[in-house]
């Protein structure tokens, strides 16, 4: 598939998914963005089914790209395939499952605060092992479309940005900041799914044709390569 297709998939699903949940009349979007304990504790009424439902979906993403990763790492270690490309999945892989479990308990905002370490601390340690991811997986990430994975990381900025200096639950505040959070997640998965399926079918497809070169039966006897006989 094109690489611009992917791109350009990547960045309008997402973007018209959050503008049908802004623009539905039934009701209040806030409580779909929020998580679903946040949404439990403020809302008027507990508990509808929609409350966390693009946060829901945030974490689904992140579990489906630690799993595809965690086992694209094992399929590489296992053929001894190439160790940047193992670099990069196993690093992707363990930083989508701490951001999952971090959605889905809400380990930064209320977990780890509750034992006297503070929130800025818990997101600086995630900002110092995505430092970690990029540098043990730079090589793959500029061979691959990585300007998903830029404008990615762009989103997530400003969902940050408007976490730590904000920290509202006014409804604008939330779909700002839940929206970009919500694209970044996208772009994460869409970018680690297709460059590892790239990568494993140009590398599952190099052994089949040296395989069926090395199986081919050789010219038979008294016969040329040209398919001649010989005199």
């Amino acid at each position: 598939m094109p690489g611009w297709i992917i791109r350009a998939t990547t960045i309008l699903l997402p973007t018209i998914f959050l503008a049908i949940i802004l623009m539905q009349p039934w009701v209040e979007p806030k409580w779909m963005f929020l998580d679903p304990l946040t949404s439990a504790e403020f809302a008027p009424e507990c508990c509808p089914p929609y409350f966390g439902f693009v946060s829901t979906l945030g974490v689904m993403l992140w579990t489906i790209t630690a799993a595809i990763s965690l086992f694209s790492a094992l399929i590489i270690f296992i053929n001894r395939q190439n160790l940047s490309l193992l670099k990069f999945a196993l690093t992707a892989g363990i930083l989508s499952g701490l951001l999952a479990l971090d959605d889905a308990f809400l380990l930064h905002e209320k977990v780890f605060p509750a034992f006297g370490f503070p929130q800025n601390g818990v997101m600086g340690i995630y900002v110092l092992l995505t430092l970690a991811y990029v540098l043990a997986s730079w090589r793959t990430i500029f061979q691959s479309d990585f300007w998903i994975l830029v404008f990615g990381g762009f989103a997530f900025a400003a969902s940050l940005f408007i976490d730590i200096y904000f920290s509202s639950l006014l409804p604008n505040l939330v779909y700002l900041e839940d929206s970009a959070k919500f694209i970044g997640i996208v772009c994460w998965t869409s970018f680690h799914i297709t460059t590892l399926g790239r990568a494993l079918g140009q590398n599952t497809s190099q052994p089949k044709t040296a395989s069926s070169a090395a199986t081919k039966p050789p010219a038979a006897s008294g016969q040329s390569l040209s398919g001649e006989s010989a005199i």
